[in-house]
């Protein structure tokens, strides 16, 4: 397994972990090296570490507010349960960068109209954050609800892409096609 990390001025440390499958994890903006060293200490062997060096790279441009297009990146869903990678899946499908969904939508375009609650632990789970958007889900009043990074995090990058639909298209990342789809 690879990792990657590197500092985005006005984020802080963020870290990409990868196995011989894709991209495993994806360590959100920490304040310091040593907390994404923590998080990514079982993806330090450098299998696919070009990988991981190319996603973290397309993480920073995002961040930077550059249109990034994910999808092609490919991820390793193995340390996913099959319920929670369908969610994630049709998240990363359906909800296009600027947008939101509601817990009780996703639930619904899943397939699973009264599971709010597991579209929820989903998101709360989700070792991939940015590369399946999980910032995007919203509560139905509009709130935003939980995420991962926490919530001035999750208002950070919700406004970030507002900034980013209105200049230009997202760029491909890399040439990967994303085995998972």
């Amino acid at each position: 397994m690879g990792a990657a990390m590197r500092k985005v001025e006005g984020w802080g440390w963020i870290g990409v972990g990868t196995t011989e499958k894709g991209v495993a994890r994806v360590v959100l903006p920490k304040s310091s090296k040593k907390a994404v060293e923590e998080a990514l200490r079982d993806f330090r062997n450098g299998v696919n570490q070009s990988l991981a060096e190319n996603c973290l790279q397309a993480i920073s441009r995002y961040l930077k507010g550059e249109p990034v297009n994910f999808e092609r990146i490919p991820i390793d869903w193995d340390f996913v349960p099959p319920v929670h990678r369908s969610i994630l899946l049709t998240l990363r499908k359906t909800v296009p960068l600027g947008q939101t969904i509601t817990y009780g939508e996703l639930a619904r375009r899943c397939g699973m109209s009264r599971a709010a609650r597991l579209v929820g632990q989903a998101m709360a789970k989700n070792p991939v954050p940015i590369l399946v958007p999980c910032h995007r889900v919203i509560r139905s009043d509009g709130s935003l609800g939980g995420f991962s990074g926490g919530i001035t995090l999750k208002r950070k990058l919700l406004d970030l892409e507002q900034r980013m639909q209105r200049n230009s298209p997202p760029t491909e990342v890399g040439g990967y096609k994303n085995e998972a789809c």
